[in-house]
This record gives C-alpha cells, structure tokens and sequence, in this order.
C-alpha cells in the first residue's frame, strides 16, 4: 500500500513557493531578457498568482534584486565547474579563450543587463553591488588556477587580470548587440590580452 505523502510545513511550502518564483525570474530573464521580464510572465511561468509573488517582493526591483544572487550562484558554479575540468596549468592563450568563452553564455548576457538597469533601479543597484565583489573573488580564483605561475610571479596579477575581465566583458556586450562582429571582438580580445601578458612572464613562458 503506498505511504501518503509527508504533510510540508508552512515554512516548507513558503521556501518552495519562493525558490520557484526566483527560478522563474532567473529563466524568465535567461530566455527573454530584462526588456521583456514582467511580474505577469514571472508568476505565470512560477505557477502563482499576482498577490503570491508581491507577498514575498513588494516591488520587481526587489524581486530582481533577489534574483540576481541566483544568477551569480549558476555563474559561479560555471566558473568552478570550467576550473575542475582544466587539468594543468594553461598558456594565457588558451585561458584567455576559455574565459572569453564563460561570456557568451546566457548567464553573463543576463547579468549585464541587470547591471545596466541596476543605473536606475535602487534595490538592484544595491544587490548587484554587495554580490559583485564576490563574483570578481571567483573569476579571479580561476584565473589563479589557470595561470598558477603567473599569479605567483606577479604581485600586480590581480590587476592584470581584472583589467581583461572587464575588456572582455566590453566586448561582450558589443557581440550581443552586433553578432555578426562577435569573433573578430573575441579575435582582438585574445590577441591584445596575448600580447600584453606574455612578456611579462620572462624568458620561459610556461605551456603553450
């Protein structure tokens, strides 16, 4: 005979409801952008009503904002999931194009777009700016694993390294609204970042 199924808490059936609001906003933003992202098309993807939604987040600000730390934790997780697959150490070649790589996905695309309406949303603006740091802490841990000796030799690695973070992220955004440009961007991005960086590793260059 077949057990009934355990009875949730209330508790337990508020932290589902909330999960699944979240999930819808953060897919709701992967597949049809800031632009189009609505409390209408969130709930309904989210299986609940108007009042449900405004209950836990009174405003879509305040809904985004929330949102926003689910991103960054898939971002993150991609981040980590790209560094268990690299074996060795790479050439700043080959790092620079797997990083370039992590920025075409539809995560970054997202989290660009809510950085750019974080310009006039305050409580977006607010969450974007106590989660970045940790999201740069992340991106610069790879770059660590990447390029191990770089980072040991270098006292200013971390510089280097967020200064082609945000090269690429520029470019990015530039391959989003022009695709047709996006591999000559990826192209030039790789070529100035190779150029810059590898004489500053000395005669012996590391893998190639």
């Amino acid at each position: 005979m077949a057990q009934p199924a355990p009875v949730r808490t209330q508790a337990e059936r508020r932290a589902s409801t909330q999960h699944a609001i979240l999930d819808a906003t953060v897919e709701t933003l992967l597949e049809i952008g800031y632009a189009k992202t609505t409390t209408n098309e969130i709930s309904r993807r989210a299986g609940v009503s108007h009042g449900i939604l405004f209950r836990y987040w009174p405003t879509k600000g305040e809904l985004l904002a929330a949102a926003s730390g689910r991103l960054l934790e898939r971002l993150i997780e991609g981040y980590r999931r790209l560094d268990r697959e690299s074996a060795s150490e790479l050439s700043v070649k080959a790092a620079v194009e797997r990083m370039w790589d992590t920025h075409q996905s539809r995560e970054q695309a997202a989290r660009t777009e809510l950085l750019v309406a974080s310009r006039t949303e305050p409580e977006l603006a607010a969450a974007m700016a106590n989660r970045e740091p940790h999201h740069t802490d992340e991106v610069l841990a790879i770059a660590r694993a990447f390029l191990p000796r770089f980072a040991e030799l270098r006292d200013d690695f971390e510089a280097l390294a967020i200064g082609v973070l945000c090269s690429m992220q520029g470019a990015a955004i530039l391959a989003a609204a022009n695709p047709s440009n996006a591999e000559g961007l990826r192209a030039c991005v790789i070529h100035t970042t190779v150029v810059l960086l590898e004489p500053l590793l000395g005669p012996e260059r590391g893998p190639r």
